[in-house]
């Protein structure tokens, strides 16, 4: 999750963060956070897995849906190492399993399937991106960030946000454009920041259901439905749309509060 800031930060292009190195069969090797300091950013984590499980399907098929907890903190200055198992790959759907290691340790477990190209498309109004605002994620992210919405002056995170990648992406890979878009998927969300004196910590697990064959070339409009906090955990859910009104992918995560240290 990210807050914003004054001045601008950079960071490398988001094709560059999801990019693996294949070690052996089902085995893959993704470079350290752009961040030296600090937890990995969950967004690179779920990306990277997505990229390895997809680098082991036919590329007939694109990422339908991901499923992933957050085991521990990420180090964003290591590399992170992901595990493929092949669970199976029927007549229209793949389905892999994924492990993300750092010093011998499971930091993420995910499921994620794939499925066939397959056509529709269904369209609803949606807002000007050119009047929302732009502001600068700190830390700093590989997307650029244009606020449609905050709940209110006081909120922290945006709920209502138009979302492209720093550096456009190579055309015609739908799987970045699928891993991209799960990078994206951690940035922010629909909860607030402290609830009953405890302070929203780390993700516990994340969901993404991918609608539509992913092609991020241009903004894309999240929106975050108000969330639900119970029992010191919190749970929200959002949309994906592109800019003729397409939900393309549907989220949900679960968060923790926890006491301010």
């Amino acid at each position: 999750m990210s807050g914003t800031a004054d001045v601008e930060l950079l960071a490398p292009p988001l094709s560059e963060l999801l990019s693996l190195e294949r070690i052996d069969t089902g085995l893959y090797r993704g470079g350290r956070g752009h961040l030296t300091e600090g937890a990995l950013y969950g967004g690179q984590v779920l990306g990277q897995a997505l990229m390895a499980c997809g680098a082991t399907v036919n590329p007939d098929r694109t990422p339908h849906s991901l499923h992933a907890y957050f085991l521990r903190r990420g180090d964003a200055s290591r590399p992170v190492v992901y595990r493929v198992e092949n669970d199976r790959d029927g007549g229209s759907y793949s389905s892999r399993r994924v492990v993300a290691i750092q010093n011998g340790e499971v930091v993420l477990s995910m499921s994620a399937s794939f499925r066939l190209r397959v056509g529709g498309e269904s369209y609803v109004q949606v807002p000007e991106p050119e009047k929302a605002k732009p502001i600068h994620a700190d830390p700093a992210v590989s997307l650029e960030v244009l606020v449609q919405k905050w709940p209110s002056a006081q909120e922290f995170f945006p709920r209502e946000f138009w979302v492209r990648p720093n550096v456009p992406l190579p055309e015609d890979s739908s799987l970045m454009y699928a891993a991209a878009i799960a990078y994206m998927s951690d940035f922010s969300t629909g909860l607030d920041r402290r609830h009953e004196g405890k302070t929203l910590g780390p993700s516990l697990d994340h969901t993404l259901w991918f609608h539509s064959e992913a092609n991020w070339r241009d903004w894309l409009i999240v929106e975050h439905a108000p969330g639900i906090v119970r029992g010191s955990r919190g749970w929200y859910s959002g949309t994906i749309r592109n800019g003729s009104g397409e939900v393309v992918a549907s989220l949900a995560q679960e968060m923790v509060y926890r006491e301010p240290r």
